[in-house]
């Protein structure tokens, strides 16, 4: 037995038999105006050669196999340090989260209690850090105008 059978694609087929002349063990028969292959197919391809549609095609044999039912996936169970992380992560946020506005409200009050700012105009000395001023905003400069090392 061979590893190979023909196949009939049966929109091509028009059924014109010559398919069946051309089978030396007679494996082809005509039913419904479609060629039939049975299986005493033994791959040989002499109906290939002769279907005038190209309707016929050598493929592989095989048999069917049935697959068992694929398991039901496990379910999911946490572990304990999984459980006990999401709380831990949660105040550790919180935490950093407390830091950060506190060191933004430091800055904030800084900004707001530097001179200058109480009547809501940029003194001289503010225009000059933003570049803005006569002295440049560089960071010498600055010192320069505080009597620090420059």
């Amino acid at each position: 037995m061979s590893s190979q059978m023909a196949w009939v694609d049966e929109p091509r087929c028009v059924g014109c038999g010559t398919c069946m002349s051309a089978c030396p063990v007679e494996a082809i028969t005509v039913a419904d105006g479609k060629a039939r292959v049975d299986d005493g197919c033994t791959g040989c391809g002499a109906c290939v050669d002769v279907c005038p549609e190209g309707a016929i095609q050598l493929v592989l044999r095989g048999e069917l196999v049935t697959v068992a039912e694929p398991s039901v996936p496990a379910e999911y169970r946490p572990s304990s340090l999984a459980e006990g992380a999401g709380p831990v992560a949660v105040g550790a946020g919180l935490g950093l989260l407390a830091k950060a506005g506190a060191a933004l409200a430091r800055a904030v009050w800084g900004w707001l209690s530097s001179p200058g700012t109480d009547t809501g105009q940029a003194g001289a000395e503010d225009r000059s850090y933003a570049g803005l001023g006569d002295g440049g905003g560089s960071r010498r400069a600055r010192r320069r105008r505080r009597g620090g090392r420059g």
